[in-house]
């Protein structure tokens, strides 16, 4: 091989190394949320908001969360909410843990959150906007196996859509905020039917990391320029 062709040779793998790929959120990312603080009252000792991951619900029917209507969320054995897989709570009233948030108790109750199908990526800007799926969010509490938390036809504002925002671009390790608010069909066997939910997670957005394709280039030239001069040796 002569200098030119192989001067040619690593100016292609130095432009393809160079080169920057389109970042978002993986559609198999874990969405590893924070735990949730309650903050007190340094003087009375009582809870007066929260800081990080929590939910509310309106119990009152007043269209407003207080702070008595909410509870401080901890990640399950998953870590969060894993895009693209279902992750099913079976049964609450045992305490075991379960895989997207660890067991927390409301009025006494224990619940928590599950997904009935994948959650899955509803768009993407690729600049740390993105909206979630979340039309088969659901929530175990007590007795009951699922209320349906994916939006009420009785309510406009139900998008059956989470908010994430992203301090960048949402790809592997950058910091993120979800938000999503639904009410319970009003026909829901629950007894919970037109209660007003709504969620609020911070944390750290963990992806797979793939092997970029100009990494594979790379070692593909080298193996050849290896395998030429082996050649010129001999």
């Amino acid at each position: 091989m002569n200098k030119k062709a192989l001067l040619s040779s690593f100016t292609l793998l130095s432009c393809a190394l160079s080169h920057t790929s389109y970042a978002a959120l993986s559609s198999t990312a874990l969405l590893n949320f924070d735990t949730g603080v309650a903050i007190t009252d340094p003087v009375y000792g009582y809870t007066i908001g929260f800081q990080g991951s929590y939910f509310s619900l309106d119990t009152n029917g007043d269209g407003a969360f207080t702070v008595n209507e909410g509870s401080v969320l901890t990640p399950g054995y998953d870590g969060g909410i894993l895009l693209g897989q279902t992750q099913l709570t079976y049964d609450v009233s045992t305490g075991d843990p379960t895989p997207i948030d660890s067991t927390w108790y409301f009025a006494g109750n224990p619940g928590t959150y599950q997904n009935t199908s994948p959650v899955t990526i509803f768009s993407d800007d690729g600049n740390g906007s993105v909206f979630l799926d979340f039309s088969d969010w659901g929530v175990t509490f007590v007795n009951t196996i699922n209320i349906g938390l994916g939006g009420s036809p009785e309510h406009p504002s139900d998008t059956g859509l989470a908010t994430v925002v992203c301090s960048l671009d949402c790809s592997n390790g950058d910091f993120f905020t979800l938000d999503y608010n639904a009410h319970v069909a009003s026909d829901d066997p629950s007894g919970f039917g037109d209660v007003y939910w709504q969620l609020h997670l911070e944390g750290t957005v963990v992806s797979p990391v793939p092997v970029p394709a100009a990494v594979w280039l790379f070692g593909s030239g080298l193996i050849l320029l290896a395998s030429l001069a082996r050649r010129k040796q001999s």
